[in-house]
C-alpha cells in the first residue's frame, strides 16, 4: 500500500492480495491524530468479500468469494475509535449482478485507489446493545 497526502486530502493505492481491513487499520494507526477521515472516492477490484446485513439483532452475512469490481464505498475511518472505520461497499460481478451492504472483509484484486478527506470533528464509539455507534464529542 502507498500513499501520499495534500493539505488535507490522502490518496491511497492498494496492491493485489492486500487485506483491505488490515489496510485500513494501518492507515488509521499512521493518521491516528486525525479525529474522522471521510471516504471521498474508491474504486478497483476486490475478491473474497464479506458483506453484512444487521436484521436488528445480528449481521447475516454474504459472500463473494470471486473478483468483483468494487463501483461505490461509503465509509468514515475514526483512527481513535475501536474499531477504526465504518464502510459500506456495493460490488459489481462477473455476470453483472450487484451485491451490497456493511464491510466485514476483502482482499484487493488487482488494485484499489482510495481518496480520504481528514475532517476536525471529534468523535467516538459507544456501545449501544450489541452495535458500537458513533456519536460526537466535545
Amino acid at each position: 500500500m502507498e500513499f501520499r497526502k495534500e493539505k488535507n486530502v490522502v490518496g491511497v493505492i492498494m496492491k493485489d492480495g492486500e487485506d483491505l481491513l488490515e489496510n485500513l487499520r494501518s492507515i488509521a494507526k499512521k493518521f491516528r491524530d486525525t479525529p474522522l477521515m471521510v471516504v471521498i472516492s474508491a474504486l478497483g477490484m476486490v475478491s473474497g468479500v464479506k458483506l453484512g446485513y444487521w436484521d436488528g439483532k445480528e449481521y447475516i452475512t454474504h459472500d463473494a468469494p470471486e473478483s468483483c469490481e468494487l463501483l461505490g464505498v461509503s465509509g468514515i475511518l475514526t483512527p481513535k475509535t475501536d474499531p477504526p472505520y465504518h464502510f459500506h461497499l456495493i460490488i459489481g460481478k462477473k455476470d453483472g449482478s450487484v451485491m451490497g451492504g456493511h464491510f466485514m472483509g476483502a482482499k484487493v484484486s488487482n488494485t484499489l485507489e482510495m481518496f480520504l478527506l481528514e475532517v476536525n470533528i471529534p468523535v467516538e464509539r459507544y456501545l449501544d446493545g450489541k452495535l458500537k455507534k458513533l456519536r460526537f464529542t466535545v
